[in-house]
């Protein structure tokens, strides 16, 4: 049954290398086409296969082991980072890669390194199993949309033209890698994988190789690195342990004094590849890649291996001061940046904002370590990567054909663009609108955080509530935006009519996950996610969600009924503008009002983005600075537990 996880891994990483001598645009759209349903099926074989509920350990075919190539591929990702930085004039990246390297010959060739265990190379659980169907489904369909989109944006910045065979590469290899992350068990292996996502992210991000991009993308390389440098130390830590190398053991229960370093810096590896504060800049940078590299990030793989390890993690570092620690940083994150979310007007950053902040609330909960709130984070994930994959790849088509990222440019969009604000609607009540979606979640994790003894609760408590009413504040925004019409003329409505088929297909199919999730939220909860969580931490069974048909019913009525009530309203085709007052006085359509000695002046309602009340930069910076602190302390105090 192996073979089936050895494919999983190697198909992508083989496609990516053909996909890289293909030049025929014709020959590409059918191998990426063709590749990604293979991926898929792939996916749900697997998951058929080995999804049984019980945790299972296999290793490779022959029960062969890595031995030495582990310590090859690291030798080629730090030669790699370390030419290429050498080649823009960036001495960080090669130090912290030489450093890397250094440790794993230390490891390896110094005899340090334990031989793994043959029959526990991976590790497949409901974990697992959702990661599997979050990479496999919505990655596939981020390359199929990227088919559509990337004509376009190529035609647009034609100075880029004849990189997409790289840009697909890329694409695929980097699911390649998060396959093998995700079922990995021995902590080696799994950290081969990590960087090799480091290094997918770092070349997408800096993929039109412009100066402003570039020097994103080193931002993201340096920051991931720094978390790598963490998760070797953490080897280095955990070499001299028993089955310290075995992620499994480790982490079935709460860590000991011993351990406590390992699990502070494997949580920091975690914390940087999740974007949390003080590292969340390197996710903005990511915004001025192509749409498909954002969304890719952003919603199924890059920053969720990060909340992925958090959560492997959770049951090993509850009740601890650090946990509390990494609790703290999480939600804290998950507040500054819905507050500086308010304040933006790029749509992209609106939605990586938003992003930062929900795998805040994943990293708030892992740290605490309940049953009830990794039940929360898993779900969080699931709500996550569907919705908000459909939201980058719907702003992705927008930015391709109106050109322009800025909200206030949204504006109408329902008679502009109505098949595609539809979309939008549905990844927008998948986000936030009662009762599905994060909401759900959110209100769990309120109540498992009334059970949190002493100040913490009620500070957790605190946080969640003021970051969820900024949450609402900028999706209704958008939301806002979205609705409004008016008269257009037919030029305008013709622009939807020229979204590729391939962009109409991954966007309708992510669309109809939304409502399928919605509808399967009960049994996700008592058949996955809620045995997962109970098994994580050896916990007594108890119901996570009660939901009657009737509250399914109202689910879907609340997901479906904005997009159809869009759809029918669009269909108008004139509108009346009423006037309307203000303060007693008399206002056009307009927006005029009259004034005094028969003056007139224009109503404004624009300060959306409480410009003189939040001041965005400073938020942020002191969300870094904050988080920075805490993070040092975290890793302070694992030295001195173990001392």
């Amino acid at each position: 049954m192996s073979e089936l996880i050895v494919f999983l891994i190697a198909f992508p990483v083989v496609v990516s290398g053909v996909l890289l001598v293909v030049t025929k645009g014709n020959i590409r759209n059918a191998l990426v086409v063709g590749a990604c349903v293979v991926v898929a099926a792939a996916s749900l074989i697997t998951v058929f296969t080995f999804g049984n509920g019980n945790a299972l350990f296999f290793g490779l075919p022959g029960g062969v082991t890595p031995g030495h190539l582990v310590l090859v591929m690291d030798a080629a990702i730090a030669v790699f980072i370390v030419v290429v930085s050498l080649q823009n004039g960036r001495v960080v990246a090669p130090i912290m890669a030489a450093a890397q390297l250094g440790i794993a010959l230390y490891l390896d060739l110094g005899g340090h390194l334990p031989d793994p265990d043959p029959s526990r190379l991976f590790w497949f659980d409901r974990l697992t199993m959702v990661m599997v169907l979050v990479i496999g489904i919505v990655g596939p369909l981020i390359c199929i949309h990227a088919l559509g989109y990337m004509r376009d944006y190529q035609r647009s910045n034609p100075m880029i033209r004849g990189r997409r065979t790289s840009f697909f590469f890329l694409l695929f290899l980097f699911l390649g890698a998060m396959f093998g992350l995700v079922v990995s068990n021995d902590l080696p292996m799994m950290s081969v994988f990590w960087e090799i996502t480091t290094i997918c992210s770092f070349l997408l991000i800096g993929y039109t190789r412009t100066e402003e991009t570039i020097g994103y993308a080193f931002d993201a390389l340096n920051m991931n690195l720094l978390g790598g440098l963490g998760f070797s130390v953490a080897m280095l830590l955990l070499s001299g342990q028993p089955d310290g190398m075995d992620l499994a053991r480790l982490t079935a229960g709460p860590a000991g004094a011993a351990l406590l370093p390992a699990i502070a810096l494997l949580c920091l590896a975690g914390i940087t590849k999740s974007a949390q504060m003080p590292f969340s800049s390197w996710l903005l940078g990511a915004m001025y890649a192509p749409s498909p590299t954002s969304a890719l990030l952003h919603s199924s793989t890059m920053v969720k291996a990060g909340v992925f390890l958090l959560l492997r993690l959770s049951p090993a570092m509850a009740g601890s001061a650090v946990g509390m620690m990494v609790a703290f940083v999480g939600l804290l994150t998950f507040l500054f940046a819905s507050m500086v979310a308010v304040t933006e007007r790029n749509t992209k950053k609106v939605l990586a904002y938003s992003t930062i902040g929900s795998l805040g609330l994943i990293v708030g909960c892992a740290g605490i370590g309940t049953p009830e709130l990794v039940w929360v984070g898993v779900m969080i994930v699931i709500f996550h990567a569907v919705a908000k994959a459909l939201l980058f790849l719907v702003v992705g088509t927008l930015e391709n054909r109106l050109y322009t990222k800025d909200m206030e440019n949204f504006d109408t969009l329902l008679s502009r663009m109505p098949r595609v604000s539809a979309l939008a609607l549905t990844g927008i009540a998948g986000m936030f609108i009662a009762p599905f979606g994060i909401v759900v979640a959110k209100w769990t994790a309120i109540r498992a955080f009334l059970e949190v003894p002493g100040f913490e609760g009620a500070t957790f408590l605190i946080i969640m509530a003021f970051g969820s009413s900024l949450t609402i504040f900028y999706w209704g925004k958008l939301l806002i935006k979205i609705l409004s019409m008016r008269s257009i003329e037919p030029y305008e409505r013709s622009v939807e009519d020229r979204v590729t088929r391939y962009e109409w297909f991954a966007e309708i199919v992510l669309a109809v996950g939304v409502v399928g999730i919605a509808a399967g939220l009960g049994w996700i909860s008592d058949h996955v996610v809620g045995p997962y969580a109970l098994a994580a931490f050896s916990a007594t069974p108890r119901v996570f969600l009660n939901l009657s048909p009737a509250m399914i019913i109202v689910m879907l009525v609340a997901v479906l009924f904005l997009p159809a009530l869009a759809l029918w309203a669009s269909r108008r085709s004139d509108y009346d503008l009423a006037d309307f007052y203000t303060s007693g006085r008399t206002a056009n359509a307009g927006h005029l009002m009259g004034a005094a000695l028969g003056g007139t002046r224009t109503v404004t309602l624009r300060n959306y983005y409480l410009e003189g009340v939040i001041d965005g930069s400073l938020v942020f910076r002191s969300g870094t600075a904050v988080c920075g602190v805490i993070l040092a302390g975290m890793v302070l105090v694992g030295l001195v537990v173990r001392a």
